[in-house]
């Protein structure tokens, strides 16, 4: 046995020493992984545990003062000046726990950490849930944090998305914990959180929307003010009530969840009606400089991804804006002086941004500032005419490459019942796109957006910052007829962009955002190109002509290179009958315009349809140039690098003659040719032949019948009303000068001298200004015998009979310029009818003519 055992093994042995690997061996590795596993599980656990011990370590210290008083931040001006501190401060009433009713508590408590009062700081069975979420959704996908920790948030810490925040929070909450009692800590939280419209603390919020003490708050008024922490602009009572109303309604059920309120209550305090229990209170607070504008920051910090709300009142941040603070201050001043005090109901807004960049320079707001009337850029009014380039023409140039001489009809157009003509009804059959602008036509207007189609024109006005559906904009909108309107900004920032070359940047007060702790939020808008860039040089070019001689000459300023348009909206008939206006009532009125450097809009009109007495509100002709005069007055106090807009190589200027929608030939007059714009590369109008050169003159001949002893011309030409001649006549081949204009086909010269003629004929089309190829001829007069021949040329002056006198006088002839002799002696009378001055015989007055040679008088010429 022993023997065939050792075989045995020896076999064993021989098949390990030969590569094969027994099967108990095979076990062996399975337990090293696991041991491996678990080292490596003790190692990470080790290290994190490490991590987090340092991150701790090095956590903030828990800060008494940072606990009670927030960090202001910084705004700072386009020069990164510092113009402002946004604190809140001046909207915060602290308030002792023992004043907060424990309904209010409860309230909070429900809606934000139900176990507040048994955890230490951390809730763990909540973190396990938010850890989870965050696995599956992303780290950020939901919160975990107790009160205490949004306490440590909001003082000491950022809002900051990270695992190191989450870590330094926990552990810096546990310490407040250790601190501070529950009522303490509660406290802190309930003064300390931001409930929107600059309302810091419960107190405050009390009186802010609801114009009362925090202890007169009733169940449905603590809900509505426990929902407004997690997001206060979107659930703003004052602005989106019904959104408001569902916020409060889900912290209702979670207090009747959690049993601080019974379902019976809850159902009561659900139906009252959020719109109808706000009643804002006022709180007296200090007009901070340029306040207009930093209201606009505020609107604009919260929809910056990253930050938090609570973030702008108690960070300690630096708001790096664009503020212009030399235009802010301008067009606070002209809003002043417009609207003040002769106008107390009259509002205005104003929106002014860097044609370049887009960046807002300075807003102007309503009548006193106040938060709700930033009719800059919250309104939405009804654009009229000012939307013509954006929703009609533009698109027209841009997808069907329009020149700016396309020519329209300008008709009344019907669509459906309802038929659209100009606001003064006149129609003037065609008209160019140019002109249509000019004068702000409105039937083309809607023609052109009939034809550009609601697909392209959307499409166009959609990359320009508006946000229009193809299937709901009507033809009405062609002419600003819209549902819901736009914004002064709204317009600013799509008129930058014909004054960039096409290329549009939203428009933005913000430029980038300074964490106390170094980080960096930038706010760069991307640009875009929007438009081709023969689109946005066509419709500028057509908007300077509106300045200069179209609807926008008011608002013109001189030597100041602008182009622009200008927009008015009427009232429905159902309002002008119900509150008894003239039937050419103004409701709005717009002026938008730009110059390479700034672009502006304005905006002028009424918030209501009456004053408290009742009396309606409009704007008439004594109000409705006042958004031409806000505009001119501002933009005439700007600093502008006043350079004119650059033609690009995609555009072509071609001489084009009025009325005609063709080209201008080269008989067309000056005063009938206009310069206009056309694709370099599009197809170009015919010539036209409006303005043919008249036919030429036949026939012409010249004989001299020596019994009249005169020299007659004669030519023919088809009888044409408006064609008359002119005669030209040389003597001696002397300077060609005309000598009559006559509407006759004959011309005589009565007693002519020996010598040469030379005579041409032009007929000219008085009513085109238009003349034909001029017709020539020549007559020879020969000398009678015993006179001396006519002087041949190169022996005296050219075109002067031979004498004695003076070269080029006559013989006997005195002084130049004197009649030629008629057989009298140097220096007798001149016969009757030839007294000096007069004409002589068979020409009326204004036919004389002097021949230029020596100062030498042409013979007398006879029609």
């Amino acid at each position: 046995m022993s023997k065939d055992y050792r075989s045995r093994v020896e076999r064993r042995q021989s098949s390990s020493n030969n590569g094969s690997t027994p099967a108990k061996k095979t076990k062996k590795p399975r337990r090293n992984w696991k041991k491996t596993l678990l080292l490596l599980a003790v190692i990470l656990g080790l290290l994190g545990l490490l991590t987090v011990g340092v991150i701790a370590a090095t956590s903030p210290k828990l800060d008494p003062k940072k606990l009670e008083t927030p960090v202001s931040s910084k705004i700072m001006d386009m020069n990164d000046e510092e113009v402002s501190l946004v604190s809140g401060q001046e909207k915060r009433i602290r308030v002792k726990i023992n004043e907060i009713p424990e309904p209010v508590q409860n309230a909070f408590i429900a809606t934000e950490d139900v176990r507040f009062r048994q955890h230490s700081g951390v809730d763990v069975r909540r973190l396990f849930g938010a850890a989870f979420a965050n696995v599956t959704e992303g780290f950020g996908a939901e919160g975990a944090s107790t009160i205490s920790q949004q306490v440590i948030k909001n003082t000491i810490l950022t809002n900051e998305k990270s695992l190191t925040r989450k870590i330094r929070e926990a552990y810096l909450s546990v310490q407040l914990e250790q601190k501070y009692s529950k009522d303490q800590i509660l406290e802190m939280y309930l003064n300390k959180i931001y409930f929107g419209n600059g309302a810091w603390g419960i107190a405050t919020a009390a009186k802010t929307y609801f114009n009362k003490p925090v202890s007169e708050l009733e169940v449905h008024e603590a809900a509505l003010l426990a929902g407004l922490p997690k997001a206060p602009s979107y659930y703003d009572p004052t602005r989106n009530p019904k959104e408001a109303e569902h916020r409060r309604n889900v912290v209702l059920n979670l207090m009747a969840q959690h049993k601080f309120i019974s379902k019976e209550e809850a159902e009561n305090a659900k139906s009252v009606s959020v719109k109808d229990t706000i009643n804002p209170g006022k709180l007296q607070k200090e007009t901070r400089p340029y306040d207009a504008y930093i209201k606009q920051v505020m609107d604009d910090l919260k929809d910056i991804e990253g930050l938090e709300e609570a973030d702008i009142y108690s960070s300690g941040l630096k708001i790096y804006t664009n503020l212009d603070t030399k235009a802010q201050q301008v067009t606070e001043d002209v809003l002043k002086a417009k609207l003040e005090p002769e106008h107390e109901l009259l509002q205005s807004g104003v929106a002014i941004v860097d044609t370049k960049t887009g960046a807002i320079r300075a807003v102007g707001s309503g009548r006193g500032n106040e938060l709700s009337n930033q009719f800059s850029t919250r309104i939405t009014r009804q654009p009229g005419s000012t939307i013509k380039p954006i929703l009609d023409y533009g698109p027209a140039i841009e997808n069907k490459k329009w020149s700016t001489a396309h020519m329209l009809n300008d008709e009344p157009v019907k669509i459906g019942d309802v038929t659209i003509n100009n606001f003064n009804k006149k129609n003037v059959g065609d008209i160019t796109m140019r002109q249509a602008l000019v004068e702000s036509k409105n039937t083309t207007a809607v023609k052109t957006f009939q034809e550009v189609g609601p697909e392209e024109a959307t499409d166009f006005a959609n990359k320009l910052g508006f946000d229009l559906d193809p299937d709901t904009t009507y033809p009405s909108y062609a002419i600003g007829g819209f549902e819901q309107g736009v914004s002064p900004l709204t317009m600013a920032g799509a008129y930058q962009a014909f004054g960039n070359g096409g290329v549009y940047t939203k428009p933005t007060t913000i430029r980038k955002i300074e964490f106390p702790d170094g980080r960096v939020i930038e706010v760069d808008p991307e640009p875009k190109a929007a438009m081709k860039d023969y689109t946005a040089y066509m419709i500028t070019d057509m908007l300077k002509d509106v300045m200069k001689r179209g609807t926008g000459t008011q608002a013109n300023v001189s030597g100041l290179k602008l182009a622009g348009k200008t927009g008015t909206t009427n009232f429905p008939k159902d309002l002008r009958d119900k509150y008894g206006m003239p039937s050419d009532a103004t409701k709005d009125a717009w002026m938008a315009g730009y110059t390479t450097t700034y672009t502006a809009a304005v905006w002028t009109g009424y918030d209501s349809y009456q004053d408290d007495n009742g009396d309606a509100l409009y704007l008439d002709n004594t109000k409705d140039d006042y958004s031409k005069q806000i505009f001119k007055d501002i933009m005439s106090q700007l600093k502008h690098k006043n350079t004119d807009f650059k033609k690009p190589k995609s555009v072509t200027e071609v001489p084009m003659e009025k009325g005609t929608g063709k080209r201008a030939s080269e008989f067309t007059p000056d005063s009938e040719k206009i310069i206009e714009l056309f694709v370099k590369g599009s197809k170009l109008p015919d010539v036209s032949d409006k303005f043919e050169k008249p036919a030429g003159i036949e026939g012409l001949e010249a004989k001299f019948d020596e019994k009249k002893n005169e020299i007659e011309v004669k030519w023919k030409y088809e009888k044409k009303e408006g064609v008359t001649f002119k005669v030209l006549a040389s003597y001696n081949d002397g300077p060609m000068q005309e000598r009559a204009t006559i509407n006759d086909t004959k011309f005589v010269v009565p007693s002519p001298a020996p010598g040469k003629y030379t005579f041409q004929i032009i007929a000219v089309d008085s009513e085109n200004n238009t003349e034909s190829e001029p017709a020539e001829t020549s007559i020879t007069i020969e000398a009678p015998e015993g006179e001396q021949p006519p002087q041949p040329p190169g022996e005296g002056e050219p075109g002067t009979p031979p004498g004695e006198g003076e070269p080029g006088t006559p013989p006997g002839q005195g002084e130049p310029g004197t009649p030629p002799p008629s057989g009298g002696e140097p220096g007798t009378e001149p016969p009757p009818g030839q007294e000096p001055g007069t004409p002589p015989p068979g020409q009326g007055g204004g036919n004389e003519e002097e021949e230029g040679g020596g100062g030498l008088q042409f013979p007398p010429l006879n029609q």
